[in-house]
């Protein structure tokens, strides 16, 4: 039985314009550490993130918060740092001993890793997007049995029903996106592919998820009978679909 994606992500769900990849590192965060972890990345680390990106060396890097609990014990947090291509990922350039400088303290001082874990991290790669500003990420994760052809009815089958929806504010959809995984991969890989619906609101995320018979217009009936997800997805579905919330985002040129 395949595992379940159980924490927090993506991505995604910020990606600049100009980052095709990204690297995702995930944190558990004890609740009772909570506002000290957001405090410290979000005032100090968040700098080095900053200089590394006014330098060209990384394209953008946004925290995001898991909404809920999913299960005890995983993640809550993840990071997101994108890049224009691998060949500009260089990591010890961006979390270089000048760039720490940036910080105005020492890091030693403002460090996060004494009380959090990192059970895992991702690099994904980019595959398609409609793009816009949202504040909430619903990002469903699946494991198709072919990946090309998830990727390929994506591209040409759901993602102009979504451009429609974002361009007319239908659903309060403000983003899509796709992106596939590039390591780690294997048979005991919590998911190979995840797509990505942005929100302004939760309360839109959330009657995007809810059954209503009647928000099935034409255009969705007309998807849903040219789709071929039945064969495409094991069990017909995704994995895990989680909404993460934007704690912070920086980003070229701000």
């Amino acid at each position: 039985m395949k595992k379940l994606l159980m924490f927090a992500v993506v991505l995604m769900f910020a990606m600049s314009s100009f980052g095709q990849v990204a690297y995702l590192q995930y944190r558990v965060v004890p609740a009772d550490r909570e506002a000290e972890f957001v405090e410290k990345e979000t005032k100090y680390w968040s700098k080095v993130a900053k200089a590394a990106i006014d330098q060209g060396k990384m394209a953008g890097w946004s925290l995001w918060r898991k909404v809920g609990v999913t299960e005890e014990g995983a993640p809550n947090y993840v990071f997101v740092n994108t890049f224009e291509s691998f060949e500009k990922v260089n990591l010890g350039e961006v979390w270089s001993a000048d760039n720490l400088k940036s910080m105005g303290v020492s890091p030693e001082m403002v460090e996060t890793n004494s009380f959090t874990k990192v059970p895992f991290d991702y690099w994904m790669q980019l595959e398609d997007m409609v793009e816009g500003d949202y504040k909430y990420a619903l990002v469903n994760y699946a494991m198709p049995k072919s990946l090309s052809a998830f990727i390929q009815e994506n591209k040409e089958l759901w993602k102009p029903l979504h451009e429609k929806n974002i361009k007319s504010g239908n659903l309060g959809m403000k983003s899509w996106g796709l992106m596939s995984v590039v390591y780690p991969t294997g048979k005991l890989a919590r998911f190979s592919v995840l797509t990505w619906d942005g929100f302004d609101k939760m309360s839109d995320a959330m009657n995007y998820l809810r059954y209503d018979p009647d928000g099935m217009d034409a255009s969705f009936q007309e998807v849903i009978s040219k789709s071929k997800m039945g064969e495409i997805m094991p069990e017909g579905g995704f994995e895990y679909s989680i909404l993460y919330e934007l704690v912070d985002r920086i980003e070229a040129n701000e």
